[in-house]
């Protein structure tokens, strides 16, 4: 599993430098010429590609320590779809994920767990001050040796008002995290910018706050972040019994990390962290199972 995991991490380091040495310069390079030294660095990033490709992404994680371990990769693909302008677009993006499961011999969880599905992700602007957004994710969360009950739906739905422009705005909505212990929650919360180096968004259920430490114009962004979450998934298993059930694993996550945003939506990042209050609960046998605390290691590469 570690070398699996070492060889993982390569990769994620070579397509990282190979994606920066194919990177070109500002999307507005006429334009650049007549600004200031100061205006050129603060040209905003473009969040999207002008073609239908938008994404290819890559992740690995590990989770380690406390009686659980479980290591992560994730690959997916987004194509958008602009509905009448750049400002209106539909992201599709199909993944895969599997994690990798090592836990003690009286705790009953296959060694492997899989999620296939497609995030479909919508935002668009109302006016100055309204934005909608929306996101669904479908998907079959399971060890492939049931389906029963394996649908799961991920759906998020926002309403955000720019009180200050590009200062501060409040958002508002719901999320269905597709789980059986937390199948939905209220999302609210605050995108606070100060100034262009702090950016504090204080959202439930994962809020982060956010330093730029470096800005190369409209070309690239470097930002380390501090940020809590809530982790786990919810999978259809089938128990040593021969039983099928569900299974939910919850945690409490905080994290510190460096990310890179690059022009048109790819970057990288990296993040280390610890995962506490884990506990494994079954929803048919109304068992639970508690794990002490882990730590965790993170990282991830998109085009």
């Amino acid at each position: 599993m570690l070398s699996r995991l070492t060889i993982s991490f390569a990769l994620l380091l070579m397509m990282g430098g190979i994606a920066a040495a194919q990177q070109t310069g500002g999307s507005l390079p006429s334009l650049e010429s007549e600004l200031s030294d100061e205006e050129r660095r603060e040209l905003p990033i473009r969040r999207f590609k002008k073609g239908a490709l938008q994404k290819l992404a890559f992740e690995l994680g590990t989770s380690t320590g406390g009686g659980l371990d479980l290591h992560h990769i994730e690959t997916s693909i987004g194509t958008g779809i602009p509905l009448g302008s750049f400002d209106n677009i539909l992201v599709v993006e199909p993944s895969f994920g599997v994690d990798f499961v090592d836990t003690r011999p009286d705790v009953d969880l296959p060694s492997e767990l899989y999620d296939i599905g497609v995030n479909l992700f919508w935002r668009k602007p109302l006016n100055d001050r309204w934005s909608a957004m929306v996101l669904s994710s479908p998907s079959l969360r399971s060890d492939l040796t049931t389906t029963e009950r394996g649908f799961r739906l991920f759906a998020l739905g926002l309403l955000t008002y720019e009180w200050v422009p590009e200062k501060l705005s409040i958002s508002g909505g719901a999320v269905a995290l597709g789980r059986s212990d937390l199948p939905l929650l209220p999302a609210i919360g605050l995108k606070w910018t100060p100034t262009p180096r702090w950016r504090a968004d204080i959202n439930f259920p994962r809020p982060r706050i956010s330093y730029r430490l470096l800005k190369d114009g409209s070309s690239s962004e470097t930002w380390c972040y501090l940020a809590g979450g809530l982790g786990g998934q919810t999978w259809a298993i089938t128990r040593d019994d021969g039983r099928p059930d569900e299974a939910s694993i919850r945690e409490l996550q905080l994290t510190c990390g460096v990310e890179q945003i690059r022009d048109g939506g790819g970057g990288l990042f990296a993040e280390l962290g610890f995962a506490f209050g884990r506990r494994l609960e079954y929803e048919h046998r109304q068992q639970t199972v508690d794990f002490g605390e882990s730590l965790l290691v993170n990282g991830g590469w998109k085009w």
